[in-house]
């Protein structure tokens, strides 16, 4: 809650987690939990309604949080309300930044992200939060909450004849925290678990290699891993597209130590 420089982030947020912990939770469950009725709580996440401090006071009793959290989110709902011009410019700027490093986070954390992208570029896709829902196994809502975040970060844009996701943009890891990368590879590695219970042998391959290997050789097996990874990429990645794919490589030590220690 403290890393929130956004009340509308932070419940918009709070709510996707609760739909990934389970997905037949709702808005409106939601908005119950906090006391709120479904239109207010729509009206607070789609910035038509302004929170006041008493409803956030009341939410912040609902959630439970303490009294560190609890000053934050008011202080959050008193920024927004600032009525000098000059100090509502510098606070609008400094939390635009905090607010894109914290979409950055989510964009990377959540898996789903990057596979909205790539769902982009197969036949037959449409910019319907059903559609994209029903073909990754998510809620619409989450799907929502995803691309709102990808076009505050610029990897869709809107055009004139609707959303695009942007061809060119450069995806760097600096200054991304190693916590949204590891949350990243952790949701997939529990979708490759998923699989070996839910797709057919034909239509994954997960296999292992365990070998001994001289420390050494490490960098040079990264790397000739990323030349693989990149190879794929390239080769297979034309033509007419209609599943997305995820290939995700584990190279990790089984032993402790140094065996000649």
């Amino acid at each position: 809650m403290v890393n929130e420089t956004n009340y509308r982030h932070y419940l918009q947020g709070e709510l996707v987690r609760r739909i990934s912990a389970n997905p037949r939770y709702s808005q409106r469950a939601f908005a119950k939990s906090l006391g709120l009725s479904p239109g207010e709580l729509s009206e607070i996440l789609s910035g038509k309604r302004r929170l006041t401090l008493k409803k956030a006071l009341k939410i912040a009793k609902s959630m439970g949080l303490n009294s560190h959290e609890t000053k934050h989110l008011l202080s959050l709902v008193e920024n927004e309300v600032i009525n000098d011009e000059a100090e509502t410019v510098i606070v609008a700027q400094e939390e635009g930044r905090k607010n894109l490093e914290m979409d950055l986070f989510n964009v990377v954390s959540e898996w789903y992200c990057f596979a909205i992208l790539n769902l982009s570029e197969c036949a037959g896709f449409a910019w319907s939060t059903t559609w994209i829902g029903k073909k990754l196994g998510i809620s619409p809502l989450q799907v929502k909450v995803a691309i709102e975040r990808m076009m505050r970060v610029g990897l869709i844009e809107e055009t004139k004849d609707g959303l695009r996701a942007c061809e060119d943009f450069i995806f760097s890891p600096d200054g991304i925290p190693s916590q949204a990368i590891r949350n990243y590879h952790r949701a997939i590695l529990q979708k490759a678990s998923e699989s070996l219970e839910t797709q057919h042998l034909d239509e994954r391959e997960i296999t292992g290699l365990g070998f001994a290997v001289d420390p050494k050789h490490i960098p040079n097996i990264k790397k000739e891993i990323q030349q693989f990874r990149d190879m794929i990429a390239e080769k297979y990645s034309k033509g007419e597209k209609t599943v997305v794919y995820q290939l995700e490589l584990a190279l990790f030590k089984l032993s402790e130590g140094d065996t000649r220690e």
